[in-house]
């Protein structure tokens, strides 16, 4: 009989909410829990597809630092002088996405609640397509694909999910690819929403078993056997408190970007130092959050520091289930979050599969070496 890969990543689909999903996958026999990376897919997604840490591959968080020559953002400095609620405005806003999207950005980004005027400080990291060949740092999976002549196809967050589902099974039922891949974001969507006892969260989940029995039958009718292997970046923690971090820095009378940088993510803020004083200053401020400081020691444990310091010179990191409100990634609250504590237990991503799993397969930079590994045994079974 005849195989075929399917790998189905779905963005936030978490190790403890998956396992505590009763008959979620039942045919999926073969399950390990993935370590994940600190911070978001940004960071996630590279290491899943090119088998590297961030360190390495030199994807963090979706904004950095801007360089000296100036990043995507170059030029907008004149946005600053016009009136806040113009910068504040919806269509202002897709102005300057379009823009940015002009200069050749290709990969996913959004402006969200980023201070219009603080744009050319930053930088956006991911510019080409990273489910392409030659769309990230260095070698990926998908180089490894072209390399080799592999048919296959692929979906990302570019097709709206039932589509992309839709158009996977219907090259199972009539096509020849040897490899069909879908992305989903859209459960990290319905988390953030409901959190992961929403009854949304649990409708999408059945949705999800019952495509991968689908596609299962489709195959059995060509004669064929899918080896599937579904796939998560990271899950997702319940949110339970928040904490104003932008108001505790703002108390300081620290401005930026005069005295300091900082950027506002939704579990963390990083922060770039220029004048003496400040950061001590901030360290007081925060000391009764619930939080803890990353310096450059504690970020090269994670596999997350840079010579340039282009992700901050500190972080401060958010207890798990603590949301940094209001941040630069929005200013109303969410039911769940992730880009916590990588080895806080509901953070951990999965590679379930009715294939054999390695034990050697313990994080998301061991699964591009595992489906490169499965892709030679499935050629050396076709020949």
């Amino acid at each position: 009989m005849s195989a075929r890969m399917v790998v189905l990543l779905v963005d936030a689909l978490g190790w403890t909410l998956a396992s505590r999903t009763p008959g979620f996958a039942a045919g999926l026999g073969e399950r390990r829990r993935l370590s994940t990376v600190l911070g978001f897919s940004t960071g996630a997604l590279p290491t899943l597809f090119t088998g590297r840490m961030p360190s390495e591959h030199g994807r963090f968080l979706m904004y950095r630092r801007a360089p000296r020559a100036g990043g995507v953002f170059r030029g907008f400095e004149a946005v600053g002088w016009l009136p806040g609620r113009v910068q504040r405005s919806w269509r202002f806003g897709r102005w300057l996405r379009d823009r940015v999207a002009a200069r050749g950005v290709r990969g996913y980004f959004d402006l969200y609640e980023v201070p219009r005027a603080l744009l050319p400080e930053f930088d956006l990291v991911e510019r080409d397509d990273l489910f392409a060949p030659g769309g990230l740092p260095g070698d990926s999976l998908w180089d490894t694909l072209e390399r080799r002549g592999v048919r296959w196809r692929g979906w990302n967050w570019r097709t709206p999910e039932p589509q992309a589902l839709a158009a996977l099974a219907e090259r199972i039922a009539h096509g020849d690819e040897r490899l069909l891949f879908a992305y989903t974001a859209e459960l990290d969507a319905l988390l953030h929403r409901e959190g992961s006892g929403g009854p949304g969260v649990r409708e999408r989940l059945a949705r999800y078993d019952a495509w991968l029995s689908g596609i299962e039958a489709a195959a059995a009718q060509r004669g064929e056997q899918l080896w599937i292997y579904l796939l998560s970046d990271h899950g997702m923690v319940d949110v339970t408190r928040h904490a104003d971090v932008m108001s505790a820095v703002a108390a300081t009378g620290a401005r930026a970007p005069r005295d300091l940088l900082a950027f506002y993510d939704s579990s963390m803020a990083r922060f770039w130092w220029r004048r003496d004083g400040v950061r001590e200053r901030v360290h007081a401020a925060l000391a009764t959050l619930p939080g803890r400081w990353l310096d450059q020691a504690a970020l090269a444990a994670a596999d997350c520091a840079f010579p340039d310091h282009a992700y901050g010179d500190e972080v401060f990191l958010l207890d798990p289930g603590v949301l940094l409100l209001p941040s630069f990634m929005g200013r109303e609250p969410v039911a769940a979050m992730h880009g916590y504590d990588a080895g806080h237990p509901d953070m951990a991503a999965l590679l379930w599969s009715n294939r054999p799993i390695p034990p050697g397969v313990r994080a998301l930079r061991d699964v591009r070496p595992h489906l490169e590994a499965e892709l030679e045994r499935l050629a050396m079974e076709a020949a």
